[in-house]
């Protein structure tokens, strides 16, 4: 038994961190749990329970009415953001620290119940930064209602809380994941400009509801239809962006990417200009399913997906090409740049720590840390040597990646020191395949 528990101590995801994420979680939870501790160590005015129940209950309505929604809107990645925090920003604002610590809770414990499974040190920390988001917001409220009067001071002081709040929350989260998933790029931090319109309006709503219930705790009632309006609205924009993304890797997705990169071909040939395509396989792919699962397989392939799109530049344009390849497009790249971009990648697909990016799915003690790494092997393709088309130079990249497999793995090839291949003619060329080369064609991998 305590065999097990070792194993199973040690086996838990957050021992997979690396020392700086391992140290903001503990640190950021010690800090929650102090500062709760403190606030209910004043002895708050508990008469303001009736505002607690109002506020817990009408949230909870809410946030069941909205689940449909939200698994809809919810796309696997990094970040996440919807108007909950509307229900805490209310109670930070006119509730006793403790009380307002109180309603937070009961939010997150009822998400984690209906939630099923989950990383307990993810929700742990996630309740221990909302925790500490209302101690932020409350301080800067209070603070702001001393320097100001009358209605629109209280207006001012309350938008004052609610931004202190959301920056906290974005900051702490940003934070983390930035150091749980390294190379990760701003929008996977601190959001995109879609999260900051639902931060905008969640803070915005947490005000009214605030003033409302200052009036009668009742009024938090009234928000449950507004609130279901809201999120149905926040689910067109997200309808958007998923047309386009490849939902495994938060890619785009190789249609929407043939057509950006046919956008950039024009451009190259009319500037007379250079263009590089890279094709990238993980190596030995297979065996990370066969042997740990294809959860811990999709958590890889999100980690690569992640390493790629941190390492290439704003204007390049990276997609899932299927299965375990991606490709790249790089406008006004020669052979020479492209050859140094694709060994950067490869290096820095080699070189990341994939176990503690992985960390969502370890369950599985054989995925050690210091072994559990991935490499790439890359084909690259350049217009117009080799090909004047992006179905030619797709071609091409993939024979000079199946070069680089043949050589060993872990290894850049050029088109340029493969084989030409005949070109392409109408009844042989694809529009949105991923398979460039019939399987007869392609070696084993």
């Amino acid at each position: 038994m305590v065999a097990q528990s070792r194993r199973a101590v040690r086996s838990w995801a957050l021992w997979t961190l690396t020392v700086p994420a391992f140290a903001v979680v503990v640190l950021v939870d010690l800090a929650a749990i102090g500062y709760g501790v403190h606030a209910f160590s004043e002895r708050p005015d508990w008469r303001g329970l009736d505002v607690v129940f109002a506020l817990t209950v009408s949230a909870l309505i809410s946030v069941e009415g909205a689940r449909r929604v939200e698994r809809r809107r919810r796309r696997g990645g990094a970040l996440h953001k919807d108007l909950s925090p509307a229900w805490m920003i209310a109670a930070a604002l006119i509730l006793h620290p403790a009380l307002a610590i109180l309603v937070a809770l009961l939010l997150r414990i009822w998400w984690r119940i209906r939630a099923g499974k989950c990383i307990p040190y993810r929700w742990a920390f996630s309740t221990a930064v909302h925790v500490l988001a209302v101690g932020t917001a409350h301080a800067v409220y209070e603070s702001a209602r001393e320097l100001t009067d009358g209605g629109l001071g209280l207006v001012v002081s309350m938008a004052a809380g609610a931004i202190a709040y959301v920056v906290t929350d974005t900051l702490l989260c940003g934070l983390a994941i930035s150091l749980i998933i390294p190379g990760s790029d701003r929008r996977e931090t601190i959001g995109g400009l879609d999260d900051l319109c639902t931060d905008a309006t969640a803070a915005t709503f947490g005000c009214l509801l605030a003033a409302a219930c200052l009036i009668s705790p009742w009024f938090a009632f009234v928000a449950i239809p507004i609130t279901l309006t809201a999120q149905r609205a926040l689910l067109l924009g997200q309808l958007e962006t998923e047309a386009q993304t490849d939902p495994k890797t938060s890619l785009t997705r190789v249609d929407w990417w043939r057509r950006r990169t046919e956008q950039m071909l024009r451009t190259a040939r009319n500037q007379h200009e250079p263009m590089a395509v890279l094709l990238i396989d993980i190596d030995h792919f297979k065996q990370v399913n066969d042997r740990h699962g294809h959860l811990v397989g999709d958590e890889a392939l999100r980690a690569v997906a992640t390493i790629l799109r941190s390492a290439i530049r704003a204007k390049d344009v990276i997609g899932r090409f299927g299965g375990e390849e991606f490709v790249i497009a790089l406008p006004d790249t020669g052979l020479d740049e492209a050859t140094v971009t694709a060994d950067r990648l490869r290096n820095a697909v080699a070189n990341s720590p994939l176990a503690a990016m992985c960390a969502g799915v370890l369950d599985d003690p054989d995925l050690d840390p210091d072994t559990f790494r991935l490499t790439v092997s890359i084909g690259v393709a350049v217009y117009p040597a080799d090909g004047a088309t992006v179905d030619d130079l797709l071609q091409r990249a993939d024979r000079a990646m199946y070069a680089a497999k043949a050589a060993g793995r872990n290894r850049v090839r050029l088109a340029a020191d493969t084989l030409p291949l005949p070109r392409l003619t109408t009844s042989t060329q694809f529009s949105d395949r991923t398979e460039p080369l019939t399987p007869a064609q392609r070696p084993v991998r």
